[in-house]
């Protein structure tokens, strides 16, 4: 019987503390990005080889709370940031110039709510994934 309550008690306790832990995460949603292929050139008939797989070297998380993108670069180099709202226009640009494991972050403070859409590039190959912002 002691056991059980000395179980239940663990496991009580690493219940209350797992809770603790994702309450204080919420606000923030890492940001998914995915490799742009650029337009096809030639209008070529043939069959073309399927495109290399490209390691994503960043890594993109929003912090709501604060309004900021949080930015860790995998690789040392120049990145380029362009955010783009929902009309496609531009409302946010910059170079992110970063070491192996670095933490940048973008300010979006000035951003109103709604759905934007960022494009990185890195060594002529392009990065992109949406967020949203909300209340």
């Amino acid at each position: 019987m002691r056991k059980n309550i000395k179980l239940l008690a663990i496991m009580f306790a690493f219940t209350m503390q797992s809770v603790t832990m994702w309450s204080a995460t919420t606000s923030m949603y890492p940001v998914s990005l995915t490799y742009r292929q650029g337009p096809l050139l030639g209008n070529n008939p043939k069959p073309s080889k399927a495109p290399a797989h490209f390691c994503i070297p960043i890594s993109v998380v929003l912090d709501e709370e604060s309004q900021q993108l949080l930015v860790t670069a995998l690789a040392d180099g120049e990145f380029t940031y362009y955010i783009y709202n929902e009309s496609d226009e531009i409302v946010s640009q910059g170079v992110l110039i970063c070491s192996n494991n670095g933490c940048y972050s973008i300010n979006l403070g000035f951003f109103s709510f709604g759905t934007y859409y960022i494009a990185v590039t890195y060594n002529e190959h392009t990065y992109g994934g949406t967020f949203d912002m909300y209340e």
